[in-house]
């Protein structure tokens, strides 16, 4: 079993309350589980997969690698990832992929812009800036923009743009607003969890539970030491006798091994409900994301001259 210190650079969150709170008291929704009243119970003995539908848009599942404690910005990114999937395949909305969700951006202004600049020089953020941070200033997607060469993930640039006189730079900004997601709510149970889940919306989680690293025949994981952490929820599985949610980390396809359940993308595993509740959403940084406002589709003239 590999050392916890292997991926120790690649910590980045400690609870905040404080920062939690704050977030949470300018949000019109701040709870997911009274805002979510009509859907409650919906994603009951279901099995909803929101990787698939990002799947059939790339043809494959994006596996990323951080390079260093920007781990919120990457959870962050995988579920308006699978938001903005869901809702072109799914929901036929008339939007258009461009490219999966840049995270130097979502790093950047979580820290600075929503942050302040108060945590200094060194890395990480939490959750809760992470949320705010992409329906207040919105995200980009992995491409280039004028000067600036977002189309591949740059952990020196993360590092830069995350510094206290760093942030999103001015002249993105603009285009990052153009795309944010609308709704941001807490999740609190694993039943609030299986239901946003079940209706597209794709949920953060951060918390200090950590895991092995070999899953078991059915897929999971169990829960090992701790990660100062956050990751990404892209499944629920409520039909199985082991009900659970499918995590997917950002420490690319190689770090766990072991039968897999549902195609699953490498590099997740399925954490078991009780688990998810007891260890993960008790730290309340776990957030449901939806609404993404996406790249209305190109108008092509397809006329033969």
């Amino acid at each position: 079993m590999p050392d916890n210190a292997q991926f120790a650079k690649h910590f980045g969150w400690s609870p905040n309350p404080r920062a939690v709170d704050e977030v949470l008291s300018q949000l019109r929704h701040p709870l997911f589980g009274p805002a979510a009243h009509s859907i409650k119970s919906s994603g009951e003995g279901r099995v909803v997969l929101l990787y698939k539908f990002v799947e059939d848009l790339i043809g494959d599942y994006n596996v990323r690698t951080q390079a260093i404690g920007d781990c919120v910005a990457f959870g962050a990114a995988a579920a308006v990832d699978a938001v903005k999937a869901t809702e072109i395949v799914l929901k036929k909305e008339p939007e258009s992929w461009i490219a999966p969700t840049a995270t130097e951006p979502i790093y950047a202004a979580s820290r600075v812009e929503i942050g302040g600049g108060q945590l200094g020089n060194g890395d990480g953020s939490y959750g809760a800036w992470a949320a705010r941070a992409v329906k207040e200033y919105g995200t980009l997607v992995m491409q280039k923009y004028e000067d600036v060469d977002l189309s591949s993930y740059s952990g020196k640039r993360a590092k830069k743009w995350g510094a206290p006189r760093g942030g999103v730079p001015d002249h993105l900004e603009p285009i990052m607003r153009e795309h944010p997601i609308r709704t941001v709510s807490m999740v609190m149970t694993y039943e609030e969890v299986r239901d946003s889940i079940a209706n597209g919306y794709a949920v953060t989680i951060a918390s200090a539970c950590g895991f092995n690293y070999t899953r078991d025949d059915e897929g999971f994981l169990k829960p090992y030491d701790e990660w100062p952490h956050q990751m990404c929820i892209i499944g629920v599985d409520d039909a199985h006798s082991r009900p659970g949610v499918l995590i997917q980390n950002s420490w690319g396809p190689y770090w766990v091994n072991g039968p897999k359940r549902h195609g699953q993308p490498d590099g997740s595993f399925w954490c078991d409900a009780d688990v998810l509740e007891r260890r993960i959403l008790r730290e309340q940084d776990s957030w449901a994301f939806g609404d993404y406002e996406g790249f209305p589709p190109k108008k092509l003239d397809l006329r033969i001259i």
